[in-house]
């Protein structure tokens, strides 16, 4: 789980006063934009990439080069300052991913800023918003086919207010159903994890209501009481984590918590870990 947050980003980060306030990524421009392979042989379509959803998934066979690239035309130069991906087997490949930029689809421009991912937890680069058609998703050094499934495109919303307890990062899995057996001495005879899964509960307090009534948290509001899949990291540049996350539990309804003009709400959370 890692957010590469480029150089020039935290440094506008920390001058906003806002480097650790949760983001939250969930107004995908890629579900609207056409997603296909660019470099690499598809296996699978690219447009599963672009649904949300974890269960189908793009697949491509890298060129000669051991290169694949995942692109998506937004239609028109569109400004975009995240771009990550969840449920890929990067690390299980051993690939390096970067983030390239194209004004047409031929002629691309390479990020600056690469990743070699030790897990296949979710990936993400956060930078200075910028404004291109088409956004490319490389994968270089690759030892076998890479597989995407779920790749956004998008602006994050900043939470006003960093999260400061109440919060418990699923550092692991927090929920796992075991199956033990046992002798009928009473002995340990082993034990194993026959399903693992991670859930959290963030409370965000201390929200002035213009916030919550404005365009950018009610278009999350609706989208998380949807069910739609977003990004979530609660501390993005001390600790990185990041997951993809949907709905769990009731909805999100945010309410006044005390005599002056603020609001809290409480995101309930299913996070897709690593299987």
């Amino acid at each position: 789980m890692t957010i590469n947050i480029s150089t020039a980003q935290a440094s506008a980060l920390a001058t906003a006063g806002t480097s650790n306030h949760p983001l939250i990524a969930w107004d995908n421009l890629g579900a609207s934009g056409t997603w296909s392979t660019d470099t690499g042989t598809e296996v699978a379509s690219a447009a599963y990439a672009g649904t949300g959803t974890t269960y189908d998934q793009w697949e491509a066979t890298p060129n000669g080069s051991n290169f694949a690239r995942l692109e998506v035309d937004l239609g028109s130069a569109t400004s975009v300052s995240f771009v990550g991906i969840a449920a890929h087997n990067a690390a299980d490949i051993g690939a390096t991913v970067r983030i390239d930029t194209s004004p047409d689809g031929t002629t691309w421009t390479s990020g600056a800023d690469t990743e070699t991912p030790t897990d296949n937890q979710a990936l993400a680069f956060y930078f200075v918003a910028a404004s291109h058609r088409y956004w490319g998703i490389s994968f270089s050094n690759c030892t076998d086919n890479p597989i995407v499934g779920v790749a956004f495109v998008g602006t994050p919303l900043t939470v006003a207010q960093p999260i400061y307890q109440s919060y418990n990062p699923p550092i692991t899995p927090t929920e796992v159903a075991l199956q033990s057996n046992v002798s009928e001495g009473g002995h340990l005879l082993g034990s194993s994890a026959v399903k693992k899964a991670s859930t959290a509960s963030a409370q965000i307090t201390h929200i002035p209501a213009a916030t919550i009534r404005g365009a950018a948290w009610k278009g999350f509001q609706t989208h998380f009481n949807a069910g739609g899949g977003f990004f979530w990291a609660w501390r993005p540049t001390k600790y990185g984590d990041l997951y993809w996350s949907w709905r769990a539990g009731g909805a999100l309804a945010p309410d006044n918590n005390g005599p002056k003009d603020y609001m809290s709400a409480t995101l309930n959370m299913r996070l897709y870990d690593e299987p």
